[in-house]
């Protein structure tokens, strides 16, 4: 929209990720025993909404969002094909990317915090956490961009709730690595793939 809030662009979407799983497992006990299982379906995940204001000042533009995870998708409890986590949740966030126009670099960040609910088919809540993400590229010729990437999670609360029964578990991750992203235009509409 050309309307302005804030001195800044709204923009909302929703996305509706739809997937297929395919899951073959294998456990071998110590007696040499070895239990097998597999699984395998289409499903619907979990709806989100979001809603975004950004800014543009020269080469620097960034913006804040709010999304809203809907646990939409089937969930069931056992070794079945999932495509959802099942739970609600709220990311708040920021957001920039920043061209030099004399390199081509481009830098490129996001972080944010997600408030996780508690999935009530398995009463487990996830609790609170951080999130950050990364890259640096540089455009090599018109649209291609290769660099690095990175991505560091840290759970700010532990999980709990009755379905919790290993304790208040933190999830942590780091990662690094290259990146590549190729962004086109198919009639009128942007279109961007990456590989990381």
């Amino acid at each position: 929209p050309n309307q302005m809030i804030l001195g800044g662009r709204p923009g909302f979407s929703v996305t509706i990720p739809v997937g297929h799983v395919s899951l073959d497992a294998s456990v071998t006990g110590p007696a040499g025993n070895t239990f097998r299982d597999e699984t395998s379906g289409w499903g619907l995940g979990d709806i989100t909404t979001r809603a975004q204001l950004g800014w543009q000042d020269g080469d620097f533009a960034h913006l804040v969002y709010t999304q809203v995870v809907a646990p939409s998708g089937r969930y069931d409890v056992g070794f079945v094909p999932i495509i959802g986590l099942n739970r609600p949740g709220i990311d708040i966030g920021w957001s920039f990317t920043w061209t030099e126009k004399t390199s081509k670099l481009q830098f490129n960040g996001t972080t944010g915090v997600t408030f996780n609910f508690e999935n009530n088919v398995t009463d487990y809540d996830s609790g609170t956490d951080f999130h950050a993400e990364w890259a640096i590229g540089r455009e090599i010729c018109q649209g291609l961009m290769i660099g690095i990437a990175g991505y560091d999670f840290r759970q700010l609360t532990g999980d709990s709730g009755p379905g919790a029964r290993l304790g208040p578990l933190e999830g942590q991750v780091d990662a690094i690595g290259p990146a590549i992203t190729y962004t086109t235009l198919i009639d009128k509409t942007p279109v961007v793939l990456r590989a990381r």
